[in-house]
């Protein structure tokens, strides 16, 4: 399936390098904004999931995705939890286009300021 909101892809990836060293997930509510949740904070999450019906299965995945992304910084679990009832969980990882875009100007940036010194 999907991503749900392909419009909150590219706040999601902005959000997956700011956090890119910590382990955690991302969870996008009715708000429709990323937020970013330490593993500290997952239980709370995880235990109104178990709450709602086929959220044990998604709650045990949601776990499962946690651990296998645990240390690998890069990847997020991701949990869009809809209005409606309905889940969508998945792994996100920032694209590497991206990422090389964001390089490229920084270290362009690094240049112009060290031109200017």
């Amino acid at each position: 399936m999907a991503f749900p909101i392909p419009s909150l892809l590219a706040s999601i990836e902005d959000l997956l390098v700011e956090v890119a060293w910590l382990d955690g997930m991302i969870l996008v509510t009715e708000s429709q904004e990323a937020t970013f949740l330490p593993v500290a904070q997952v239980n709370p999450v995880l235990a109104r999931l178990r709450s709602k019906p086929r959220g044990a299965e998604v709650a045990e995945k949601l776990s499962l995705s946690l651990l296998k992304s645990q240390g690998k910084r890069a990847s997020k679990p991701v949990l869009v939890v809809q209005g409606d009832g309905c889940f969508w969980l998945g792994i996100i990882r920032p694209s590497m286009s991206r990422s090389r875009s964001r390089h490229q100007y920084a270290i362009a940036h690094l240049d112009r300021c060290f031109a200017k010194g």
